[in-house]
């Protein structure tokens, strides 16, 4: 704490504590001059720039309606704090040791009329709906609506060109089709398909042979490469107990189109019991029983 003297401007430093609240009687030892000193207390700090503004305040400024005046805006207010629900009493204990006082009763030298509970309510109800309407009609209000329905149809658009397209992105993203095949959608990353399987047991010079006859489809809307093919024997357990590979006489099919394989196995092992097709890449696989 500093202070000063009124006749020479010497100036003493202090403790905190050398003067009381009230003050006391000094003397200054450069002019002996007498005068009652009292402490000095920091002045006020410069003030706090208000904060940004929330989407409420922006709207009540921009609101230039006059419909409602301000007995109105009182009534819609009081409504609003009477349909909170009430405060349950405290128990009482080491910090409430008495329970709530309770509502002060009505003063019998009221004479004003009562208040038409129906007419009140509609009247309140009314404001109500006012002033939705009017946050609902702010350019905020707006853009947040318009922001969440862009989303939704985004997501929308994106879970249906996942699924149109799953061949598309499985072909990009191999990885994808464990994911697809989880949820129940199979993949075709060829493009083609086994159709009309059929098994023949049949003998050649004496010797048992197995003549295995199908039809390739192009699933398509374009001119497709056809992989070799892939014959599997397989036991009634599912295990594989031989296989070897067919290369087509055409190599492309065309859209929509078909094209016919035969093979043939002289001399085929013991306990074969079906019968797998699929191309060489081990994708779109079908299997038929002998």
């Amino acid at each position: 704490m500093i202070i000063t003297c009124p006749n020479c401007q010497t100036r003493y430093k202090l403790g905190s504590d050398a003067l009381s609240a009230a003050g006391r009687q000094v003397q200054c030892a450069a002019c002996s001059e007498l005068w009652y000193a009292t402490p000095s207390f920091p002045g006020p700090s410069a003030p706090r720039r208000d904060p940004e503004p929330t989407d409420d305040e922006l709207i009540f400024r921009a609101d230039t309606d006059t419909l409602f005046s301000a007995a109105d805006e009182e009534m819609l207010d009081a409504s609003f704090l009477r349909n909170q629900p009430a405060r349950q009493p405290a128990e009482p204990g080491p910090e409430h040791p008495f329970p709530n006082d309770p509502a002060p009763l009505p003063d019998p030298g009221d004479q004003r009329p009562p208040i038409d509970s129906a007419a009140n309510q509609a009247r309140i109800e009314a404001l109500a709906r006012r002033r939705n309407g009017m946050l609902a009609a702010h350019p905020i209000a707006r853009f947040r609506r318009m922001f969440r329905f862009a989303i939704i149809v985004l997501m929308i658009a994106s879970v249906v060109a996942a699924f149109a397209l799953r061949t598309e992105i499985v072909s990009a993203i191999p990885q994808l089709d464990g994911l697809y095949r989880l949820v129940g959608l199979k993949t075709n990353v060829v493009g083609l398909d086994f159709t009309e399987i059929k098994t023949l047991r049949t003998t050649q010079n004496g010797n048992p042979a197995i003549v295995v006859n199908a039809k390739i489809s192009n699933i398509t809307n374009r001119i497709t490469y056809v992989p070799s093919v892939l014959v599997s024997l397989l036991d009634s357990a599912g295990t594989i107990v031989y296989e070897w590979t067919v290369t087509p006489a055409t190599r492309n099919v065309l859209p929509g189109d078909t094209l016919a394989i035969d093979a043939q196995l002289i001399g085929p092992p013991q306990g074969v019991t079906n019968i797998r097709l699929s191309f060489v890449d081990g994708a779109n696989g079908s299997a038929a029983g002998n």
